[in-house]
């Protein structure tokens, strides 16, 4: 996965180890398009379209403590499209299309205009608040076990984040 939200290490904490990070994008309104997902400015993972709650729906990432050597960021800026009823009603018809109609000129250009006309949102979320030192201490005292876990939920043209310690195993 390219540019992978880092893990939370050593630099974040003078004595502490590394730990794992997973990610859970779900939509608990209509499903989203996820165009960015960056933490502290650096590009992070994009797991596209998301519609659902999880486990059904949503999509998760996981990432070893060794994937990246960065601290725990402290901020995240977010970036996701909401399609339209139209542009839904849209997508399900290119299905039904030959490909010589859907990637011709003007099939490309109507894929545009339904791209430009749905709704695009972007928020920057402070996770100072949300990653607190009592947490990462909960993880850490179980690192071989414990990954932080960040349940990044969209309601349409709201983005919520929330944090909990994982027992994977």
């Amino acid at each position: 996965m390219i540019g992978m939200l880092a893990p939370v290490s050593s630099a974040s904490l003078a004595g502490d180890k590394a730990v794992g990070m997973t990610l859970l994008f779900q939509s608990a309104g209509r499903s989203v398009g996820v165009k960015r997902f960056d933490p502290d400015g650096m590009r992070g993972p994009v797991p596209g379209a998301v519609g659902g709650m999880f486990p059904k729906g949503g999509a998760i990432m996981s990432f070893m403590p060794g994937d990246r050597k960065r601290g725990v960021p402290k901020f995240v800026d977010v970036e996701w499209v909401a399609p339209t009823a139209e542009a839904e009603a849209w997508e399900r018809n290119q299905d039904l299309l030959p490909n010589s109609v859907r990637y011709s000129t003007a099939g490309l250009a109507e894929s545009k205009r339904i791209s430009d006309q749905q709704p695009h949102f972007t928020k920057r979320i402070d996770l100072t608040t949300i990653i607190t030192p009592q947490l990462l201490a909960q993880v850490r005292a179980d690192a071989q076990n414990t990954q932080l876990k960040l349940i990044i939920t969209f309601n349409n043209d709201e983005v919520d984040i929330k944090a909990q310690a994982n027992k994977w195993r």
